[in-house]
């Protein structure tokens, strides 16, 4: 009889009193054969999220602020687990059903497989820009073998619901110089290595987020600032073209009046991606300022 991997919820928190009472009570009602346990590292929660955390079966970490990086306080995370897959879930994206977990690590028993990834479901509330670029990337279908051949702008593997062999993760760390898209940047180095990587639709989160304009000019500073670190050349104009024209299409669709702010939208993305690639020209007392993540540009 195959015996059952444990595996090991990861959580990282800071200020998710609105979304992580849901996400755990979610979490426990998971309908799988293999134990698991959940990892929490809270880098100072001021809100209620601590006290929720306190009802639950978890083992809680804490960090200063100041010492959170996405990719080293994942890191960090897993080196406390104990469990043979390392599942990375957003402290706001909630499970949509008892068989997520079951789905999301089923593949992992295949040698060549190192990690999964799975759907990730808008909200109704979601703007349509958003709502769009969630659709367009997770789909409710698989039609090809995850690659980061050819790759586009906006699509990626993504630790907001994603599963890795913990035997990998130990060959191959987060890196922790990037700001973000540490798990882009890891996906790519395993696919080098001749490792699979699988997208698992029926393993769904509902995910999403309510960015404005200055939110979205922020976080795509940082995406080409990742970007850059990485080395890589994603021809946004080329690939986003095509993206920007079926978005105005679907949000059309929705509202004709919503066009506008579309476009205003996704001028703040494509400004703000073209900074961060180019961030070395820069001020670092500038880029504090143009940044989601600030305290990358104090250390």
């Amino acid at each position: 009889m195959k015996q059952k991997k444990k595996i090991s919820i990861v959580i990282l928190t800071k200020n998710n009193g609105k979304t992580i009472d849901k996400v755990l009570q979610q979490i426990i009602v998971q309908q799988i054969n293999n134990d698991f346990e959940v990892i929490v590292v809270d880098s100072g929660s001021n809100d209620d999220t601590l006290e929720i955390l306190s009802k639950y079966d978890i083992r809680l970490y804490t960090i200063p602020p100041a010492d959170f990086g996405h990719a080293r306080t994942r890191n960090l995370a897993s080196g406390y687990a104990d469990g043979d897959y390392l599942v990375y879930l957003s402290a706001d994206a909630i499970p949509a059903h008892e068989k997520w977990l079951e789905n999301l690590v089923c593949k992992l028993d295949d040698i060549k497989t190192a990690a999964t990834f799975g759907r990730q479901i808008p909200y109704q509330d979601t703007p349509p820009m958003e709502r769009f670029f969630i659709q367009n990337n997770y789909p409710s279908t698989v039609n090809k073998t995850y690659s980061n051949n050819g790759f586009k702008m906006n699509a990626f593997f993504s630790n907001v619901n994603s599963a890795i062999k913990r035997s990998v993760w130990e060959k191959i760390n987060f890196n922790e110089k990037l700001i973000i898209s540490e798990d882009h940047d890891w996906a790519k180095r395993s696919l080098d290595l001749g490792y699979n990587i699988s997208y698992i639709p029926d393993a769904c989160v509902f995910h999403s987020h309510k960015y404005g304009l200055l939110q979205v000019f922020k976080r795509y500073f940082d995406s080409g600032v990742s970007f850059s670190q990485m080395g890589l050349k994603p021809g946004v104009i080329r690939n986003g073209l095509g993206y920007f024209i079926d978005e105005l299409r679907y949000v059309g669709n929705e509202s004709v009046i919503k066009i506008p702010h579309a476009i205003v939208y996704d001028l703040s993305k494509f400004i703000g991606f073209q900074l961060g690639v180019n961030q070395r020209w820069l001020p670092k007392f500038i880029k504090v300022h143009l940044s989601m993540h600030s305290y990358f540009w104090k250390n």
